[in-house]
C-alpha cells in the first residue's frame, strides 16, 4: 500500500523527533527536556528510536520493489482464476475422451496447482509476510504447472504422459501454456 510508507516514514520521524526533544527539548513540539534523573529510562528509548528509524528507512527504501512485487502478487491472483478455468476445461476434456488415468491425473493436478498458486500468492501478501516456505512453494508449483502443461501437450516420459494429438486438446492446453507464461513472468518477478 502506497500510503503505508508514508505513514511509516513520517510515524518513524515523529517518534524520533519526539523521544529525541525528551531528551534534549524541542520548542517546536513544545517538549522540555527531561532532568538527567530519567537517563535510564530515556537512553534505552533513544535508542530503540534510532533503530526503528534506520529499519524504516530501509522499507522505505525498498518502497519500488516492495510495490512491484504487491502489484505483481496481484496479478497472480487474478491469472490464477483464468488458469483454474483451463485447467478444468483440459481435464473435462480428457474425461470426455476417455484418456488414460496418468493423463486424467495430471490435467486434475494442474487444477489444484493453480489453488496452491493462489494461495501462495495470498500468503505472501498476509500480514506475516513473506515466508521462505511460501516462497519455494510458489516457485515449485510454477515449475510443476509448467512441466505439466508441457507434458500433456508434448509428451514427457517422466511424466508418463502422450502428446496430445486432437486439435481441440491441443488448442486447449495451448491456450493454458500462454496463459500460464503470463503467470510465471509475474511470479518471477
Amino acid at each position: 500500500n502506497a500510503q503505508a510508507f508514508n505513514d511509516v516514514a513520517e510515524s518513524s520521524s515523529l517518534l524520533k523527533k519526539s523521544i529525541d526533544g525528551l531528551k534534549s527539548g524541542d520548542n517546536e513540539l513544545g517538549i522540555t527536556a527531561l532532568s538527567s534523573s530519567y537517563a535510564d529510562i530515556l537512553n534505552p528509548l533513544v535508542e530503540t528510536a534510532e533503530r526503528t528509524a534506520a529499519k524504516s528507512n530501509t522499507i522505505i527504501g525498498q518502497k519500488a520493489s516492495l510495490m512491484a512485487m504487491s502489484q505483481a502478487l496481484q496479478a497472480i491472483h487474478k491469472n490464477t482464476q483464468a488458469l483454474l478455468e483451463q485447467s478444468e476445461a483440459v481435464a473435462s476434456l480428457k474425461l470426455q475422451q476417455g484418456a488414460p488415468t496418468a493423463e486424467i491425473a495430471a490435467a486434475s493436478q494442474l487444477t489444484m496447482l493453480t489453488q496452491r498458486i493462489a494461495k501462495s500468492a495470498r500468503d505472501f501478501q498476509g500480514g506475516a509476510g513473506a515466508s521462505a516456505e511460501a516462497v519455494f512453494l510458489l516457485g515449485k508449483d510454477l515449475n510443476t504447472f509448467k512441466e505439466i502443461v508441457g507434458g500433456l501437450l508434448n509428451g514427457s516420459n517422466e511424466l508418463r504422459l502422450t502428446a496430445a494429438r486432437e486439435p481441440a486438446m491441443r488448442e486447449k492446453l495451448q491456450s493454458l501454456s500462454n496463459q500460464y507464461e503470463a503467470t510465471l513472468k509475474d511470479g518471477s518477478a
